[in-house]
C-alpha cells in the first residue's frame, strides 16, 4: 500500500508498505478522504512527540473493498474511521491515530468493528468530518446535565463551539455564544444560533438580561486558539453551575479557581468522545446540524506536504477554530 510517513519532524516521505493479511472479523478499507487536523500539524512539526516512523492522519473516511470472515461490514460500505481506540498496554489506555499508532495518510487500512463506523447514505463525506465535533458536543451536553430551557454560555466561536450550540438547540437548551471574532458570530447567526455576543465587559449584562438576572446555568470554554481569559466564565454562571473546559489535543490552560470556589462551580474537562460517535452519526443523519454555511476545501494528495508545512510554521490551532476543513483525496 502507498503511505505518507514521517521519519523525523518535518521529514515526510512517500513510500510503500505491505498491508497485513485480512483476518477474521476485519475489513479492508480504501481510504478516500483524510482530514488535516491540528494534531497532524503538531506531529509533523515535532511539537507532539511520537515514535518514528509514523503515518500521520487522525481523521478519515473510506469504503470497504474486502471483508474477512465474520466481519460486521459489507463490501461497498462507506465508513468513518475511529481516531482513537482502546489499548490497555498504552500509557493512557488509548491509541490515537497518527500519534501512538499509524494514522490514515495511506490508501488502505484493515479495521475491525471497533475501529470503524458505517455511514448511512444521508451522511455525506463532508458531514462525516463533523462527527468529531458533534460527538464532543454530545459528551459536553451529558457532562453539563443541562435540561431543556437552560442557558449555556459557550466561549469560542470556532467550528466546535458552533456545532455545540446547534446540538444544544437540538436538545432544547439555550446556547449563548461569546467570541470576539465578528465574522464567526455572523456565521453563527446564519446557522440559527440566536444569542451571540462579544466576549467583553458587556457580556455579563447581556446574560443577566436574557436569563432574568440568573446568569448562565453552565459554561463551556474551548481551549483551542481561544485567547479569552478562561477563569472569567466562573463569574458568568449561577451559583452551583458547572463549567467545562474542552480540547481535543493537549493544551496548557492556566485557570484561577477563586471564583469557582466562591460560587461552588463544578469544573470538568472533556477531551475524549469515543462513546458518542454513534450518537453523532445519528444526529447528522437526522439533520441536527446545519453546515451549509461552512467552507469545505478539497485538495489533491500532492498538496499534503505543503499544507502540513504551512500549518506547522504558523498557528496550527486555527485548524480547529476556523470553519475551513481540508481534505486530501488519495
Amino acid at each position: 500500500m502507498k503511505i505518507w510517513q514521517l521519519l523525523s519532524p518535518k521529514n515526510l516521505t512517500r513510500g510503500d508498505r505491505d498491508l497485513p493479511a485480512l483476518t477474521s472479523g476485519y475489513a479492508k478499507v480504501k481510504i478516500t478522504r483524510a482530514l488535516l487536523s491540528e494534531s497532524d500539524a503538531a506531529v509533523y512539526s515535532g511539537a507532539k512527540k511520537v515514535k518514528y516512523p509514523v503515518i500521520p492522519g487522525r481523521y478519515a473516511v473510506g469504503q470497504v473493498v474486502e471483508t474477512g470472515a465474520d466481519a460486521l461490514f459489507n463490501k461497498g460500505d462507506r465508513v468513518y474511521l475511529a481516531d482513537a481506540t482502546d489499548n490497555e498496554e498504552a500509557e493512557s489506555g488509548v491509541d490515537v491515530a497518527g500519534e501512538t499508532k499509524d494514522g490514515f495518510y495511506r490508501d488502505f487500512v484493515c479495521v475491525s468493528a471497533s475501529e470503524a463506523y458505517a455511514l448511512p447514505p444521508t451522511v455525506s463525506d463532508e458531514a462525516a468530518f463533523l462527527i468529531d465535533a458533534v460527538a464532543t458536543a454530545e459528551k459536553i451536553v451529558d457532562e453539563t446535565g443541562v435540561e431543556a430551557g437552560r442557558h449555556v454560555l459557550v466561549v469560542g466561536g470556532g467550528l466546535y463551539a458552533n456545532i455545540l450550540c446547534q446540538i444544544l438547540i437540538w436538545h432544547r437548551a439555550v446556547p449563548v455564544l461569546a467570541d470576539n471574532n465578528a465574522e464567526r458570530l455572523t456565521l453563527a447567526k446564519k446557522c440559527g444560533i440566536y444569542y451571540t455576543f462579544p466576549y467583553d465587559d458587556t457580556l455579563r449584562e447581556n446574560l443577566l438580561r436574557i436569563t432574568g438576572g440568573m446568569l448562565a446555568d453552565a459554561a463551556v470554554y474551548f481551549a483551542f486558539s481561544n485567547k479569552s481569559e478562561p477563569s472569567r466564565v466562573f463569574s458568568l454562571v449561577r451559583r452551583g453551575a458547572s463549567a467545562v473546559f474542552c480540547a481535543r489535543t493537549e493544551k496548557s490552560v492556566a485557570i484561577n479557581l477563586e471564583n469557582a470556589m466562591k460560587n461552588d462551580v463544578t469544573v470538568k474537562c472533556v477531551s475524549d468522545n469515543r462513546e458518542y460517535i454513534s450518537s453523532a452519526i445519528n444526529d447528522l443523519a437526522n439533520k441536527a446540524v446545519t453546515y451549509g454555511e461552512f467552507t469545505f476545501k478539497q485538495s489533491s494528495e500532492e498538496a499534503l506536504p505543503a499544507a502540513l508545512e504551512k500549518y506547522a510554521e504558523g498557528d496550527a490551532s486555527v485548524l480547529n477554530e476556523e470553519i475551513n476543513i481540508f481534505k486530501f483525496i488519495f
